[in-house]
């Protein structure tokens, strides 16, 4: 969906930075997850990710009556 919303003259830049910023999160939330686990446990990281997700709904709640 990204790809196909940019010029086809920078679709392959903008795959390539759409890929690396996949993987740098996944890499972040991994590494901040284990230091989570490791320091206070699987209940507090998924609360943690409850919370993050509660956070995120208002976000597609605009969004999606904007359209």
């Amino acid at each position: 969906m990204i790809t196909d919303a940019v010029p086809l003259a920078n679709r392959a830049k903008t795959q390539g930075m759409v890929d690396v910023s996949i993987a740098v999160a996944g890499a972040t939330g991994g590494l901040a997850s284990g230091l989570v686990v490791s320091a206070a446990g699987y209940p507090v990281l998924a609360l943690i990710g409850g919370l993050v997700s509660l956070a995120i709904l208002p976000a597609i709640t605009a969004t999606a009556r904007s359209r």
